[in-house]
């Protein structure tokens, strides 16, 4: 279950006394106990998690509209991502990497097990807090600039591997799967404040959730349909206005 009380966290908390959370497993000290074969040396695990993924609609245009005010754009980026990874530590996940102007977060891949599935419930939770973070953004930017800022999520359950990927000169701690991949692709495809997401998630969140069943589709890069559901938090609307 989702509970409330983890999204109006993610609501209501103060960014500035979450700014620490920004840190969260910068080193891989802070994936937990047992994950390292040596020092600093990470062993690969094996597990089941769930994957998140943010993107901001139609950045290309909101990229473009501050041409000339390139601070001003890093401004607005940094204030919205702000948001996303408050909202993803306190519903319990990862920030893994920064992609462009999206997150990539995970839920349950620190190598501990993860009962229950609660790691779907959390990623979800995260999502409905940080579309939600994200409107009271939006006031400033309407004040301030005249546009809205808009952002879709994704999410895929599935395994996953969690160790060093590069070389022995240079790695850096990675999480590989299909459900990354999935979640990835999803994000693509979700409207402004919309949450695409498997069946698998939408089976376990459904209860909590009104969501609307897509057709069957395929995902460029793998073969066969998924079952894929969509939920719509804001109405959608059009990512600039």
């Amino acid at each position: 279950m989702i509970a409330n009380e983890v999204v109006a966290r993610a609501l209501s908390a103060d960014p500035d006394d979450l700014t620490r959370l920004l840190l969260l497993r910068q080193t891989y000290e802070d994936r937990g106990p047992g994950l390292l074969a040596g020092p600093g040396v990470p062993m690969p695990v094996v597990c089941t998690a769930s994957i998140l993924f943010t993107d901001i609609r139609g950045f290309s245009r909101l990229t473009e509209r501050f041409a000339h005010d390139p601070a001003g754009l890093l401004d607005v980026l940094n204030a919205h991502l702000k948001r996303v990874v408050r909202s993803i530590a306190i519903c319990g996940g990862a920030v893994e990497k920064f992609v462009g102007d999206g997150v990539m977060a995970t839920f349950g891949a620190s190598g501990e097990a993860d009962l229950h599935m609660d790691h779907v419930n959390r990623a979800m939770a995260a999502a409905i807090g940080l579309i939600g973070a994200n409107e009271a953004l939006n006031r400033r930017c309407a004040d301030e600039w005249g546009f809205r800022l808009e952002v879709g999520v994704g999410i895929a359950s599935g395994p996953v591997v969690v160790g060093a990927v590069g070389s022995p000169d240079r790695s850096e701690l990675g999480v590989l799967g299909d459900a990354v991949n999935v979640a990835a692709r999803l994000v693509t495809h979700a409207g402004p404040g919309e949450v695409l997401m498997t069946g698998t998630v939408y089976h376990e969140v459904a209860a909590m959730l009104q969501s609307e069943l897509t057709n069957q589709s395929a995902v460029r890069g793998r073969s066969g349909a998924l079952e894929i559901y969509r939920m719509s938090l804001l109405g959608g609307r059009s990512a600039l206005t």
